[in-house]
Order: structure tokens, then sequence, then C-alpha cells
């Protein structure tokens, strides 16, 4: 920031009123974006979207229909009961919104792992600080940093869906406060973002769904994880009704199962279809993995029973459950008893639930963050996540969330994160 821009108190005023009454969106906050040479930024998306692509069709390779795709990762046809008879569209709607995170470590960008769905988070967050941003380095008389505007790709989405089905554009969000991530003003941001670019908008209630709809509802968007709902006894009765009444659903069910770890961990692996090339993206952009079970792997050029390798060099490994939520079953080797280790390791191999991930360790870098209102600043050690967006196809710049803890662990609310964004310097 130059010494003529805004004051450290304009530019927290600035921060305040984009992010006011947004979850996570309060201080403390990053007090600068982190900015990315644009050609690391272009090669930090281009991965991004390559990755939910091959996703996605290691999805499809697994059957030639839904119920093999089911049974191949294991998960119960009973949770799946929204999918859309019409397989064309079900399959083209499987990765709309995603969200992936990024530990840098010392060799680069690693994914470790991708969300995927409407319900994802985060959404907010990273385009209020970006247009914050962007005003404020135009009040400083410095170009826009790159990074688009990821509700004017929404619109695009949900704009090209509706003439996909023949309806007029529009679209009912639909969500549930019972979700922390979708409390005070996110719904009420969304509309209006969405509106910004020509896509009229409503938020609805899933409980209250069937009072709430109206009959040119035709376009639900699913703005919460189906899991989550399934785990914590949402009744997904109104939305089920909604959609044997006409409306259509997106993202798609099958979304849910390109959401599972277990299809980084196979794109990991290798798989028989991937070319030279995405095998070479995939070594260099995502940390070994493997689908936890009895058998033999290599891992840094030896061969090992794979609840071997775990128990007896657990301090490099991470155990994630493949449909797990906000860090519930994700499970560090280096902080974790001996005792407890080996029976997540035997219980996962017996079930085949889980997938093992080399540990990535992040290089902690410099954060200045501002405190509060005022504008007053510290700098931190911190160990960012950083998370590009891919929406209808289209990946675009990075919400970051760090914390300042010192050994490994996931960075969530419960551990304090704070936010901040990453976007790519600007073309000159």
């Amino acid at each position: 920031m130059t010494t003529s821009g805004p004051s450290s108190a304009r530019v927290a005023g600035i921060l305040a009123e984009h992010l006011r009454d947004i979850p996570m969106g309060g201080f403390p906050i990053a007090a600068e974006p982190v900015v990315m040479p644009s050609a690391a930024y272009r090669e930090l998306l281009a991965a991004t979207r390559r990755l939910v692509e091959l996703s996605h069709q290691t999805v499809l390779h697994l059957a030639p229909d839904p119920a093999g795709r089911m049974a191949a990762l294991r998960v119960d046809p009973a949770g799946y009961q929204r999918a859309n008879p019409d397989e064309a569209f079900e399959l083209r709607h499987t990765g709309d919104v995603v969200r992936a995170d990024v530990v840098i470590g010392e060799d680069g960008p690693r994914f470790v792992e991708l969300n995927v769905g409407a319900g994802i988070g985060g959404m907010v967050q990273f385009e209020q600080q970006r247009r914050a941003w962007q005003r404020i380095r135009s009040a400083a008389g410095l170009p826009p940093l790159a990074g688009e505007d990821i509700f004017a790709l929404f619109a695009a989405l949900l704009r090209r869906t509706c003439a996909e089905l023949g309806l007029p554009a529009g679209a009912l969000l639909i969500g549930t406060l019972e979700d922390p991530g979708k409390r005070g003003r996110v719904n009420e941001m969304q509309v209006q973002l969405l509106g910004e670019h020509g896509l009229p908008a409503r938020f609805a209630r899933l409980p209250h769904l069937l009072d709430e709809i109206r009959p040119t509802d035709l376009l639900g968007v699913v703005q919460f994880c189906e899991d989550e709902a399934e785990q914590l006894g949402w009744d997904m009765t109104p939305l089920l009704t909604a959609i044997k009444g006409g409306m259509h659903a997106v993202p798609s069910q099958t979304s849910r199962l390109v959401d599972s770890k277990k299809v980084l961990a196979w794109l990991s692996e290798g798989l028989p279809w991937m070319s030279g090339q995405d095998r070479e993206l995939v070594r260099r952009f995502v940390p070994w993995s493997r689908v936890l079970g009895e058998r033999r792997v290599r891992w840094r050029g030896r061969a090992y029973e794979l609840p071997r390798l775990l128990v007896e060099r657990q301090e490099h490994f991470v155990l994630k459950g493949a449909a797990g939520l906000s860090s519930l079953e994700v499970f560090f080797g280096a902080n974790t008893g001996p005792e407890r280790w080996a029976e997540l390791v035997r219980t996962g191999t017996e079930s085949e639930y889980y997938v093992a991930q080399e540990l990535v360790t992040p290089v902690r870098r410099p954060v200045r963050v501002m405190l509060d209102g005022s504008g007053r600043t510290d700098e931190v050690l911190a160990n960012p996540v950083i998370s590009p967006f891919c929406v209808g196809g289209v990946p675009t710049g990075c919400l970051m969330r760090f914390d300042t803890a010192t050994g490994p662990g996931a960075v969530t609310v419960k551990s304090g994160a704070m936010l901040g964004c990453l976007l790519g310097a600007a073309d000159r």
C-alpha cells in the first residue's frame, strides 16, 4: 500500500463494512492480501481446474452406472435419494462449485483435499474481501489485483443451467440457519451479489421450504452439506418433496461422490486412464495419499505393507475419513498417542473408510494482522491454508485461513483461524 493511500483506520473501516455480520468476517483479519506473482497464480488456478476435472473423471470411471459408483465408494445408497433421473444432467453438475484446500510446503503448493458442493462455505467471505481490497487499492492509485468475481461466475453457471432446462433465469438458494456458515448476512449477501449480475435469487430455509417455495422456483441450489445433514438429523423431506414436484437441484447428487477423499487418493496412486501429463500434475500438486486397507504400497521408493508403514512412521501421516466434515475425522500422527493411532489404523484398515495422506508441513510466513476496527496491526508467523475456488469449471482467487500454531493440526475456527485472501499480481 502506498503512503498516499487510505489510513489504517480507513482500511479497517472498509474491511468491516464489507464483512459485517458474516461468519469469520470480523477482526482480527489479514491486514493485506497475499499477492502471488501472476505466472504462479495462473499455474495454481490451472492446477485447480485440472484436478477438479480429473476427480470428476475418476468417479465416472468407477462404474457405468450410479449404483456401481456408490458401491465402489462404499456409500449407502439410502443417502442419495435426490439424484436426477436424467443421468446426463446429473453428471454435468457434479463439480459446479468446488473449493480446494492447499498447503504451501517446502516443495510448493499441495492440494490436501477438494470440497465439492454449494455448501462448501467461504464464497461470500472471499468475494467481500476481494471487493474491499480492490476498493482500497483504487483509493491508493494502484491497479486491481487478479481474481475474478466469484459471484459473476456463480450467476453465469446458474443462468446456463436455467437455459439448459428451458427455464427463466433464477434460483432458489436452499439452506438452513443451523449451519453456522450460513448465519448473519451470508444468505442476504448471496442474493444481492447474484442480483448484481442479473440472476434473480431468493433464499429459503430447508425446514420451511414447502411453505416458502413458489411455482416459479424451478432451480434449487442446495447450500448445505448433505453428509452433515444426515449426521445431524436434519430432515431432508422438504427438499425431496420439492424435487418430486418438479424442482431441479444443483449441484447434483453425484457431487457427494466427487467430494469423497478417496478420489484424490486414487489420483495420487495413479489410474490406468491417466495421461503422463496428468500423472506429473498429480505428483507435483497432490501429497502421497492412499485408501487405507490391507495391501502393499510404495512410499519414498520402498515397498511397505500399508498398515505397518502407518504405525511405524506415524509422524509422517494424517488419517482422514472419506466423508469427514470440519476436521472431525482428521487425525495427525504427529500429535496422536501411539495406542490411539494404532487403533485408528486397525479399524480404518478393516473398514477401508479412511484415507492416509503424507503430512504436508506448511512453510510458516509472516502475516500482518489487523487487530480491530481502529486499524491497529501486528505481525504473526502464520501457517496459511489457501483455498482456490472453481465455479462452473472456471477457477478464481483464493480464500485464506491461518492461525499461529507451530505443530501439525487442522486450521479451523476452533484453532483460532483468521481470514485473508490470496490474489494474483496485477498484470502490467
